[in-house]
C-alpha cells in the first residue's frame, strides 16, 4: 500500500488543491491529524495517515468529538493543531439533509467522548456486537451518526465502526474531496495491514 489511496488526492503534490474557509459548505467533513503523540498511536492503531474526523456547521464553526467531548469551536480553533486538514463533501445531499446532520451533531454539544467506543470501532465484529457505547461519542462516530440521524447515511457501517481510515476510505467512494485546509501527507506513512 501507498501512502494514500490513489483514489484520493490527500496530497495536494498530487493533484490535490489548497482552499480557504470560504470553499467549505454546511455539513462538510474534515479529515485530519496532528504532530500529538494520540495522534501517531491512532494512526498506527488504524493504519492510516488520518486520526481525526469533525462536521462544519457551515458558519465558522467546527464540531467534534475530543478527548474531553464534543465541542463546537471556530475553525481556526480545531485546526490550530492540525498538521493535515483534509475536507470532503456528500455529494446529492439537499440543504436539508445538510441542515439536520449539522443540528444534530451541534446537540450533541457536552456529550462525553467514548474512548472505549473508539477502541471498539477498529473491531468490525465487536463494534457492531457491543453496538453504540451509550453516553458518548468518538470523532468519525459523531460526524457518520449526524449523517445518519439526518436521513443520509454516507456508509453501510454503523457509526460506531466508522474510524478516521474509514473515512477515508468512505470518501475514495462515495464522498467528493473539496481540498486541503492545511498541510500535505508525504510526511505520514500509512502502515500496511
Amino acid at each position: 500500500m501507498g501512502l494514500f489511496a490513489p483514489e484520493i488526492p490527500l496530497d495536494p503534490g498530487v493533484g490535490g488543491c489548497s482552499i480557504g474557509e470560504g470553499a467549505l459548505q454546511m455539513g462538510d467533513i474534515i479529515v485530519s491529524t496532528t504532530d500529538a503523540g494520540v495522534s501517531g498511536v491512532i494512526r498506527v492503531g488504524t493504519g492510516s495517515s488520518v486520526s481525526h474526523a469533525a462536521l462544519y456547521d457551515g458558519a465558522g464553526m467546527v464540531i467534534e468529538a475530543l478527548g474531553h467531548g464534543v465541542v463546537a469551536h471556530p475553525i481556526a480553533t480545531a485546526l490550530s493543531d492540525d498538521s493535515l486538514a483534509v475536507v470532503y463533501r456528500a455529494p446529492n445531499l439537499t440543504d436539508t439533509q445538510r441542515r439536520l446532520a449539522v443540528e444534530w451533531a451541534l446537540r450533541q454539544v457536552g456529550t462525553a467522548y467514548s474512548v472505549s467506543g473508539a477502541v471498539l470501532s477498529t473491531d468490525k465484529i465487536l463494534c457492531r456486537v457491543a453496538g453504540p457505547r451509550p453516553g458518548g461519542f468518538f470523532c468519525s462516530q459523531l460526524v457518520f451518526e449526524a449523517f445518519v440521524q439526518a436521513g443520509a447515511p454516507l456508509s453501510s457501517l454503523p457509526s460506531q465502526c466508522v474510524t478516521p481510515a474509514d473515512a477515508v476510505t468512505i470518501a475514495a467512494h462515495s464522498l467528493t474531496y473539496v481540498g486541503h485546509l492545511k498541510g500535505s501527507l508525504t510526511r505520514w506513512p500509512i502502515l500496511s495491514p
